[in-house]
This record gives structure tokens, C-alpha cells and sequence, in this order.
């Protein structure tokens, strides 16, 4: 049988892909995914007693929007950076199973009364405002009631925006502390204002992190070291894919590659077995450079005024899932949508009288509205390599 460079590679040099899947839930065998099941079944039947959830406070026709800002962020952690394992088998229907809770938690922190108090805060004060504008257009008569739930908690759609616009981050990290911060408000009013969250919502908040921490495994940590061997696979010569992995494997832990990072791992490579003068290592980064960007698309040619310097390219971080799909083109979708009803109504952060303000706001959501195609579209094609 015949075994590939990258494969004896592997075997001969020690190069290992960090095994951070050990954590969540391995499968179905594993006893684990039971006890992720009833922490997020008791989070939502515990959530659900709370008195928000009654008549005089939360109204259900904001549920269609919760629950599509439920849907959002976990299909970004879940089907997009694989924060709970791989989007599959009994860890895909514990991932479904946690929109359940997730969209209770929204509902109670982010939605409004159906009469807010006038000093309920910000999100009171805006959506008020909101049906002020509606009411005066006569929004009633010429758009549909589930577009109008929009205008009557404005809070959510902010929400919506913000969290669509963290998911278009590359890194996790940064997509979490960019949701984190598009509650900060909400969650701030929620503490600050009658009523405040029950005791039983709080113990199943409590059970819904568990279950969060018990099924959490960065499966999308190992995924781009996968990736990289598998489409290093037709490289014959051993040396060249041995300087190839580590300049790899450096930029995806780094997050980038210099000009001099680079240059350094061919000389330790190259330098081992024969006697090149600078310019020689030079001509063969640049070679390998190209290859791993034109050839194999591991890695994008970035510039600013700091230099030359290569990148993970931004597939490489993902799997082959129609999950993965469904999550980046739902989200664009429905930014899209939501974008176009802004920009078609007459609420606005700050009326369009107002001088450069006035148009501020449409301006942003259009960038943004339009940004994630434009993102879409430049990833499609081929990076064009300059020399460094």
C-alpha cells in the first residue's frame, strides 16, 4: 500500500493534531449526552415558571424573533465554530435541543412588557418611540403583523444585527465577546427593573450552564490541523512538506505569518541539509509562499502598513457540513431581510432631519447588510500573492 509524504510525515516527526476533542459528548455511547439532555430539558421547564412568562409581562408574539436570535447564536457557536462538537449524531440533537432554553433565556432578558414603565431604560424608551412612528405612518394598514413585531421590540432586532455581525468573525473568541457585549444592556436592564428573574429561572440558568460545560469540546480547534494534512497530501517531496506544515501550522496557531516567520522556518529546514545563501531561502519562501496560497488555499496574502504577512485562509477552519451552510446562509438571509425592512421604514436611531446623523444609521445597516455578501464573494475567489 502506498503511503503519502504527509502521512509518513506525520509518523516519522512527531507532527500531531492537537486531540482537543476529548471533552463533550463523544457519541451516543457515551452516558454523557444524558446528563447534557436533562440539564437543558430542566433548564427549560425551570425557565419556563418564571412569572415573566405569564400574561402581564412578556407577550408571545415576540417569540418569533427570540427564537430566531436563539437559532442565530446557537447555530453560529454550534454549526460554525463547533464549540459543542462536530454538528453530528446525538451532539447535532443535543444542539437543537439547546435552542429550547436559549430562546427562554432572550425572552426573559432582552424582551419588553407589552407597556414598558417609562423609566424601564433605554430599549423602553426606543421602543416606544418605535410605535410612536408606526402608529403616525399608519404601518398597520400596509404591512403584515409578523413584519410589525419587528416595531414593537425593536430591542430584539437590535440584538439580531449585532449577534449577525459578531458571526462574521472569524475567531471564536471574538464572536463570543461581541455577543457578550451586544447583551450587556439588555441583561443590565433586566437586573436593574421589576420584575427580576425568579429563583427558578436562576437554577435553570444554573442547569443550563451545566449542560453547556458538559457538552462543550473546541472541536473546531482541530479542524483547521485536518484540513492542512489533507490538502498537503500531494506533496511528494518530504522536505518541502515538512517546511509547509510548520509554516501552516504556525500561522493557524498565531492567527498569521510574517515575511521573517517565514524565512526562519526554511532556513531551519533547508538550512539542515544544504548551504543556501539568502537569496536562495528568499526564492524558495516565495515558492512555497505561492503554493500554499495558489495551490493548496491554506493560507491568504494580507498587507498593511506593517508589511506582507500570511493568514489562515478561512475555509480551513471548517468541516465539510451542510450545518456549516445552513448557519452562515441563514444568518445572511435574514440580515438581508432585516436590513431592507430598516431601511424601507421610517424608525431611525436618529430622524433623518438631523444633520449627518440623520442618514448615520441607514448608512451603517446597509454596510452591513451588504458587507457579508461582499465578504462572500471576495473569499470565492483565488488570493492574488504579491511579493513580499
Amino acid at each position: 500500500m502506498k503511503v503519502s509524504a504527509a502521512d509518513s510525515f506525520k509518523k516519522g516527526t512527531g507532527f500531531k493534531i492537537k486531540m482537543a476533542y476529548t471533552a463533550g459528548v463523544a457519541g451516543i455511547m457515551d452516558p454523557k449526552w444524558l446528563l447534557v439532555a436533562l440539564c437543558y430539558i430542566a433548564s427549560i421547564a425551570l425557565m419556563g415558571q418564571d412569572p415573566w412568562y405569564g400574561d402581564k409581562y412578556f407577550t408571545y408574539n415576540q417569540g418569533i424573533f427570540v427564537g430566531v436570535l436563539a437559532l442565530l447564536i446557537v447555530a453560529g457557536f454550534s454549526w460554525e465554530s463547533y464549540l459543542l462538537g462536530r454538528p453530528a449524531g446525538i451532539n447535532l440533537i443535543l444542539q437543537c435541543l439547546l435552542i429550547g432554553p436559549i430562546t427562554l433565556l432572550i425572552g426573559r432578558v432582552a424582551g419588553l412588557p407589552a407597556k414598558p414603565e417609562t423609566s424601564y431604560g433605554f430599549l423602553g424608551t426606543f421602543k416606544e418611540y418605535a410605535l410612536s412612528v408606526k402608529e403616525a405612518v399608519g404601518l398597520e394598514s400596509i404591512v403584515p403583523d409578523w413584519i410589525q413585531e419587528v416595531f414593537r421590540n425593536p430591542g430584539i432586532l437590535i440584538l439580531i444585527i449585532f449577534t449577525s455581525i459578531a458571526f462574521t468573525q472569524q475567531k471564536s473568541s471574538r464572536r463570543f465577546a461581541l455577543v457578550v457585549v451586544a447583551f450587556l444592556i439588555p441583561i443590565l436592564q433586566t437586573l436593574s427593573h421589576q420584575p427580576r428573574p425568579s429563583v427558578a429561572f436562576g437554577v435553570g440558568l444554573l442547569a443550563l450552564l451545566a449542560g453547556i460545560a458538559i457538552q462543550y469540546s473546541h472541536y473546531g480547534s482541530i479542524v483547521g490541523q485536518k484540513n492542512i494534512l489533507d490538502r498537503l497530501r500531494t506533496v511528494d517531496d518530504r522536505l518541502e512538506l515538512q517546511c509547509s506544515l510548520r509554516i501552516s501550522k504556525r500561522a493557524l496557531d498565531d492567527g498569521f505569518i510574517t515575511e521573517d516567520g517565514v524565512l526562519a522556518l526554511v532556513h531551519r529546514e533547508y538550512a539542515k541539509l544544504f548551504d543556501l545563501d539568502p537569496l536562495s531561502l528568499r526564492a524558495i519562501a516565495q515558492v512555497l509562499s505561492h503554493r500554499l496560497v495558489r495551490e493548496h488555499r491554506i493560507l491568504e496574502l494580507h498587507g498593511d502598513e506593517r508589511g506582507f504577512f500570511l493568514v489562515p485562509y478561512p475555509a480551513i477552519y471548517r468541516i465539510d457540513s451542510i450545518f456549516d451552510e445552513i448557519a452562515a446562509w441563514m444568518r445572511k438571509i435574514i440580515l438581508t431581510g432585516i436590513a431592507l425592512m430598516w431601511l424601507i421604514s421610517p424608525i431611525d436611531f436618529f430622524p433623518d432631519s438631523v444633520p449627518i446623523l440623520g442618514a448615520l444609521d441607514d448608512a451603517v445597516i446597509t454596510l452591513i447588510g451588504a458587507g457579508q455578501w461582499i465578504e462572500t464573494l471576495r473569499r470565492r475567489r483565488y488570493p492574488t500573492l504579491k511579493t513580499p
